[in-house]
């Protein structure tokens, strides 16, 4: 944990609002995850959620560790590969990729995941015109409801993920696949949604898609080389009993093995957890700009917003604030964003020590989804960056400005 008096400091050097990543914190839920697969199945492999953070900086830093990314779009694959992980290790998961899309993911030779046979025949098409061979998976929709918000649920049957399996759907499409030249099917992947607390939809997801991996090899003699469970392990925010790691492994892991023991071979077993690894490892620092009374609320007032943290007003997101610096002498205020718009409040009814301008304010667990969604809306520029690893910050984004809001703007000639 990155100590209050050092992110004072950082404010003050970097400004504010201003992104801090524990990188130290990283390594570590990295490999607490990774121990608590690999120590009951060896042929485990972890995929980060690049989603979740696509931090160059941190990206290389879960490489050296030999991580692997699940990347779901060909920015997250062109920067996955600048950082240094290996073609190899990374599966592209997009539910719409487009051709310039599909063709990088050939001219890197990643492994790409359908979700749709029209896409499927599109890919194929543009390998067997360059004469290659792709490796593809496909992902299934196991029709599983997890607890979680209704905007990040994404194993439901009418969600836009994934082939069903009811119908023998999923299953024509691995033996399409078959059919077609510049495709070969190497696995299967199921991912049923992000944030979620309880194991039992995962252990429901994990039954039915090893179900599926028996059928494609009795049906159509399909030996998969790997088996994709997906991510959605969820974090704690106001002190919510959530599984860790090992308790996730013990729970789905059961049901894995099971179904391994009707297969001929034993494929790799791979994870793609995101918001697990780099979520808690980042905090949010904004500056107080005022502070207002009303007859009905107190409002602290700062320089960041929905912008800059879109959680809260896209998914009513709880996080956890603290006031750098200050204790005690209590009140209840909603801390309010710069955003011109009624929603835009980062925390409502929080009990914060009385503040004053100038104040910093620290919002927790922000190292997931918060740079990766912000934006220059109202104009504002986009936030930097600092990592932190032995007590020692760097920047690893500088901030924009607001030149860089007009950089890549023209005025028509017959309007100058």
């Amino acid at each position: 944990m990155i100590e209050d008096t050092l992110l004072v400091q950082l404010a003050k050097d970097y400004g504010t609002p201003l992104y801090v990543y524990d990188g130290d914190e990283v390594v570590a839920r990295y490999n607490s995850f990774l121990k608590a697969f690999k120590s009951r199945y060896k042929k485990t492999k972890v995929m980060y959620a690049v989603k979740a953070n696509s931090s160059l900086a941190l990206l290389r830093l879960l490489a050296k560790q030999g991580c692997g990314a699940d990347v779901v779009s060909g920015g997250e694959l062109f920067i996955a590969r600048k950082a240094g992980i290996k073609s190899e290790d990374i599966i592209f998961t997009s539910s719409s990729k487009t051709v310039q899309e599909l063709e990088l993911a050939l001219e890197e030779d990643v492994i790409v995941t359908h979700g749709n046979v029209s896409e499927l025949l599109t890919f194929s098409s543009i390998a067997e015109e360059r004469g290659k061979t792709a490796r593809i998976c496909f992902r299934v929709n196991p029709d599983v409801s997890s607890k979680t918000h209704p905007k990040i649920a994404t194993g439901l049957k009418n969600s836009k993920f994934g082939l069903h399996l009811e119908g023998d759907i999923a299953l024509k499409a691995y033996e399409k696949a078959l059919e077609l030249n510049g495709v070969k099917p190497i696995g299967v992947h199921a991912h049923i949604g992000s944030q979620i607390h309880e194991s039992q939809a995962f252990e429901e997801a994990v039954s039915k898609l090893m179900d599926f991996a028996v059928m494609l090899k009795k049906e159509l003699g399909v030996e998969l080389d790997f088996i994709d469970l997906g991510g959605g392990l969820g974090i704690s925010h106001q002190g919510e009993k959530t599984l860790t790691p090992k308790e996730f492994a013990e729970a789905i892991l059961p049901n894995f093995l099971n179904g391994l023991e009707d297969l001929s071979n034993e494929p790799y077993l791979y994870l793609e957890p995101g918001r697990y690894i780099v979520g808690p490892a980042g905090v949010l620092l904004t500056k107080v700009n005022s502070v207002k009374k009303t007859p009905y609320k107190n409002f602290v007032n700062v320089d960041a917003g929905f912008n800059t943290l879109a959680r809260p007003t896209l998914y009513d997101a709880y996080h956890h604030m603290t006031v750098l610096g200050k204790s005690g002498n209590e009140e209840l205020v909603d801390v309010a964003g710069n955003v011109c718009e009624s929603g835009d409040i980062l925390g409502r009814d929080r009990s914060l020590p009385k503040t004053s301008v100038g104040d910093i304010i620290s919002i927790k667990d922000c190292g997931a989804y918060g740079f990766a969604m912000a934006s220059e809306y109202n104009s504002q520029p986009l936030p930097c960056e600092v990592l932190v690893r032995g007590g020692i910050g760097e920047l690893i984004r500088t901030r924009r400005s607001y030149s860089d809001l007009i950089a890549e703007q023209r005025i028509p000639e017959d309007l100058k």
